[in-house]
């Protein structure tokens, strides 16, 4: 029996991947497709099925890298509430530092990926639009201003 969404599930080796010939998912231990009947090479499967494991894992984290950005508007109108302003402030200019440098670890890890899946190019574009649009709110909200203040500072 399968562990279903587990730690131990999703540290296993990756056991499914898409049929070169039909191109339903199968189990990549199987001898042939149960949908169309052709011959499965172990080897291209175990191979198909560890690019398929990368490619949701990729999706799966510019998920949660959108996810996360959309908090930044949150964390911004915190700036703003009594006695939860500092608790505002820390998560807005963390988020600012931290997204982009998330992009560029999610860049880094699944960038060289060659496939023509849709999720996953839907994904990367996500994840270009949050590192170019992050980067420009940090130095819109946070590097600006600071040089706006040493400009004020050194005219006194």
């Amino acid at each position: 029996m399968s562990d279903g969404f587990s730690i131990g599930a999703a540290m296993a080796e990756p056991t499914i991947f898409e049929c070169p010939n039909c191109r339903e998912t199968i189990d990549a231990a199987a001898d042939a497709c149960r949908f169309c009947g052709a011959r499965i090479d172990k080897e291209a499967a175990r191979a198909a099925a560890e690019l398929m494991a990368r490619i949701n894992k990729a999706c799966s984290d510019a998920s949660y890298m959108k996810s996360t950005t959309f908090t930044l508007p949150v964390f911004f109108g915190l700036r703003f509430v009594p006695f939860i302003s500092l608790l505002g402030t820390i998560g807005f200019i963390g988020l600012l530092i931290g997204i982009p440098i998330w992009v560029l670890v999610w860049r880094h890890k699944y960038n060289r990926i060659v496939t023509s899946d849709r999720d996953f190019l839907k994904a990367k574009r996500t994840v270009f639009l949050i590192g170019v649009f992050v980067p420009m709110i940090l130095a819109l909200f946070v590097i600006v201003p600071f040089l706006v203040g040493i400009l004020i500072a050194m005219n006194r």
